[in-house]
């Protein structure tokens, strides 16, 4: 049987100097792809696209989709207004985004989503989010670490029936932290199947029939050293070879 191709969904870097300053190249962050490949699967960056049509085609080719992490998502998608503390938005990759969601979804292919892209799953699944930590009462805990991006550095206690659990073998994971919006009201049709110690949320799942797996850490830069973050990939990945 031929690999899994994996669809992760791309971004935009600018050159900030030299030559091409202010170019846009698209990209995605290595260890996405790294840790795809070491799970099993073909990696495939999907650019970002303004053309609608473009998504479904390169969706229809492929055997899962990753959503990667990014910008602050545009919080007039959820209803409000922007408040103190919000970061750089980019609302045309909002709906690139929530476009690969729904196409996803709509083929019927295996997703794994992170950070931003945990984020964006629940907002298109007409949920909100915390627009920055502050305005979450419960939250104490340091969730945008200053670490190396592979070190782990709080606890996450997970659903004992969740598929999280069962995939590291473990209700209770730690886990590296870099970011400061994070899951307000859950989306329909998700379960919240693992907080930090603060009560914010850390994994979603979907409630349906199609694997959706979502986490508002990195397990993709925790692969490098870390075995439980190479089983969250494996089982994605092996999901979408079964789907081939």
């Amino acid at each position: 049987m031929s690999k899994p191709l994996i669809g992760v969904s791309g971004s935009h870097i600018v050159d900030d100097h030299g030559t091409f300053a202010g170019y846009h190249r698209s990209y995605v962050n290595d260890d996405y792809i790294r840790s795809v490949i070491e799970a099993g699967g073909v990696p495939v960056i999907l650019p970002f696209s303004s053309q609608d049509s473009v998504v479904w085609e390169m969706l229809s080719h492929m055997d899962g989709l990753l959503l990667s992490g990014g910008h602050d998502l545009y919080p007039l998608t959820y209803g409000e207004e922007p408040l103190q503390g919000i970061g750089a938005v980019w609302p045309e990759r909002d709906h690139f985004d929530f476009l690969l969601t729904r196409t996803a979804e709509k083929l019927g292919l295996p997703i794994m989503a992170i950070c931003r892209g945990h984020q964006v799953v629940n907002v298109v699944h007409g949920g909100s989010l915390y627009q920055d930590l502050r305005y979450d009462k419960n939250c104490y805990i340091k969730h945008s670490q200053n670490q190396d991006p592979a070190t782990a550095t709080h606890t996450v206690d997970i659903e004992k029936d969740s598929r999280f659990a069962k995939i590291i073998g473990a209700t209770s994971l730690v886990t590296n932290s870099h970011h400061h919006q994070t899951i307000k009201a859950v989306g329909k049709g998700l379960k919240v199947t693992a907080r930090a110690k603060d009560g914010t949320i850390e994994a979603l799942e979907g409630t349906g029939r199609n694997y959706l797996q979502c986490y508002q850490f990195h397990p993709e830069m925790m692969s490098i050293n870390n075995k439980q973050a190479q089983l969250l990939f494996r089982d994605f990945v092996q999901t979408c070879a079964r789907k081939r």
